[in-house]
């Protein structure tokens, strides 16, 4: 993988020119090349493998929380691709899984040409620093990245000039979380301020600041204190011993999973701008619907933006409107191949509901919600219906008056956060939003809940304290402009006990953030135990209601239709036992990295106690 990086990284962001040699002079000489080389740093987040396709479609849905919308027989090997997704993970030869090897370790092979291209330019000092803090800024991102899907994994922090140096065996993760923290603070020191960011690279770019070092650091401690707090022997992925693992943890100063909850708090602390000591540039936008309106300039430049892939049409690559919306939507030209691909589940669908003032249907959908009082949904979703081409009323679950049956395009509702007025088939000018500051807010309501005893103490009133703020905007995210009444402040005497805080806020994330690509970490960071008692039991016994396998006019319903295909095997449910749900805590380690990188054997894999195949 890095090879082939190191053959197309050097000047990708240049246009082509046959005739043209680019030395290092000219690549780091100057200012601007440099500002163009971190720019196309940012280039592989953007790609179809990456944030803006594969992602959703064949890595999301294995959070047992949205749902994938074609199974079809032109894919290769589409029977392990389903059967990985009701795992919770990739294997090892799925295409996807590998692209993203690929992805991932090429923008980390852009960064380390970066960082080490610095000394010998001759731009001024300053200047430099702030642009490696950008580089470490997204090579922490990558490994982020890297160490939640695979756990332990290679680790390169400079440029390889043999072929020897771009092998590597698989580094401990807490080694690999030791080098994400490092580079963040790194960025956080010396990157640059907001303003300066955007009166160089210019607004809506997507490009970071150093208070984004801050926020990310912050999930990054959240996700250490949930893997610790979740180290009950078999709950979590690693099979060396605990004592081991604190023990890693333990030389970057994180003993504890309490430690590492507080290290979140205090960075998200000085992220949120009511309780910054320094001073935060974000705030969150006026309305919920706002984050999703993509019709002004001032829309892609909103101040709870930090870390955004921006997408274009002209680029080509991104499919986040089109695998995430219907056909024909809004007259948009028609392409079945592509639309739906991505899609809220019935069973968030129904739990959103459920949680914040649902209604439910008549006749024999009298038993299930068709409408939410949170008006995030309607900004959220496409549900019940929809304008069509050419002009016609087209339907998706959930009926008013019925339950629908399992077809590809009425099964589940769909993603409106992706549309966009240009849209027409074609990429389209949504960005998505890799960290926005009302995750920062959970990220802090999240370590409070871990951190109390109770709802009622400190902790638990400030955890409920920053989950609050976010449902009072989102009362106000009407269309009307006059605030509704759910969803309602929470308080402690209706929650009760802080295991329910903890389920609670986890929710709240799903529903405040729902198709933002979150949905896979937060289910796996959460323990084997966790994941399965609260997310893959509910969700199989919600399959197995009456109404999810009603039919109409003859046709299988809705758990025949996805989750009963014989082709697909026995019993096509999601695991539900602790043991079961670990073996899909990460993914299986890609197969050409273990026969291509001579520092590998296929013995390297993934052991069968922590995946499935």
């Amino acid at each position: 993988m890095l090879i082939t990086a190191m053959l197309i990284a050097g000047c990708s962001f240049l246009d082509e020119n046959m005739n043209t040699q680019y030395s290092e002079e000219d690549i780091f000489g100057s200012e601007a090349a440099l500002e163009a080389f971190v720019t196309g740093c940012y280039q592989s987040f953007c790609i179809s493998g990456y944030y803006n396709g594969n992602m959703m479609e064949w890595f999301a849905p294995a959070s047992a929380i949205v749902h994938w919308g074609i199974t079809g027989s032109s894919l290769s090997d589409p029977q392990k691709r389903y059967t990985s997704l009701l795992h919770l993970t990739q294997y090892a030869r799925h295409p996807y899984n590998v692209q993203m090897f690929k992805a991932l370790y090429t923008t980390i092979y852009k960064c380390n040409k970066l960082i080490a291209a610095l000394p010998d330019s001759p731009v001024d000092e300053g200047f430099k620093k702030q642009i490696e803090a950008e580089a470490r800024f997204l090579r922490a991102e990558c490994y982020f990245h890297i160490v939640r899907r695979w756990g332990n994994a290679p680790v390169h922090l400079d440029v390889p000039t043999t072929i020897d140096q771009t092998n590597g065996r698989r580094e401990e993760f807490w080694k690999i979380y030791a080098i994400v923290l490092e580079d963040l603070d790194f960025a956080e020191q010396n990157g640059r301020d907001y303003d300066t960011q955007r009166k160089i690279a210019g607004t809506g770019t997507g490009r970071v600041c150093r208070n984004a070092a801050t926020a990310v650091k912050s999930l990054v401690y959240l996700t250490i204190g949930t893997l610790l707090e979740h180290s009950d022997q078999n709950d979590n992925f690693w099979i060396c011993p605990n004592s081991e693992v604190f023990e890693g943890f333990g030389e970057i100063g994180i003993t504890s999973a309490k430690v590492a909850f507080e290290k979140a708090l205090a960075c998200a602390k000085e992220v949120m701008p009511e309780t910054s000591t320094v001073g935060s540039p974000y705030r969150l936008a006026d309305s919920y619907a706002q984050l999703f309106k993509w019709t002004d300039p001032e829309d892609f430049q909103l101040r709870e933006r930090i870390f955004v892939v921006p997408s274009t049409s002209e680029r080509g690559v991104s499919q986040l409107a089109t695998w995430t919306l219907p056909s024909c939507y809004n007259n948009s030209a028609d392409n079945d191949s592509y639309y739906g691909r991505f899609r809220p589940s019935r069973f968030v669908f129904q739990k959103w509901c459920e949680a914040y003032g649902g209604v439910k249907g008549s006749g024999n959908a009298g038993n299930i919600y068709i409408k939410c009082g949170d008006p995030r949904m309607d900004a959220s979703l496409i549900y019940y219906s929809y304008p069509g081409q050419p002009g016609v009323t087209k339907y998706c679950y959930p009926y008013a008056s019925a339950v629908i049956n399992g077809n590809r395009w009425e099964c589940a509702p769909y993603f409106k956060k992706y549309y966009d007025p240009k849209y027409d088939a074609t990429a389209g000018y949504a960005d998505l939003y890799v960290m926005r500051l009302a995750e920062v807010y959970l990220i802090a309501a999240e370590a409070c809940a871990n951190l109390c005893n109770s709802p009622y103490d400190t902790y638990g009133q400030e955890g409920i304290g920053y989950v609050n703020i976010l449902l009072e905007r989102a009362r106000r995210s009407t269309e009307d402009g006059i605030p509704s009444a759910e969803p309602a402040d929470w308080d402690a005497a209706t929650i009760g006990t802080k295991a329910n805080l903890i389920d609670k806020i986890f929710w709240e994330r799903a529903f405040e953030m729902l198709g933002e690509q979150h949905e896979y970490f937060d289910t796996h960071r959460m323990g084997a135990k966790w994941f399965a008692e609260h997310v893959t039991i509910p969700h199989n016994a919600f399959l197995c209601l009456p109404q999810q396998d009603d039919t109409q006019s003859g046709n299988p319903g809705y758990r025949t239709n996805y989750f009963g295909q014989p082709q697909f095997g026995e019993g096509n449910y999601y695991p539900a036992t602790q043991a079961e749900v670990r073996k899909g805590l990460i993914c299986a380690f890609p197969n050409n990295e273990l026969v291509y990188n001579s520092a590998l054997t296929l013995d390297d894999q993934n052991p069968s106690e922590v995946f499935w195949e």
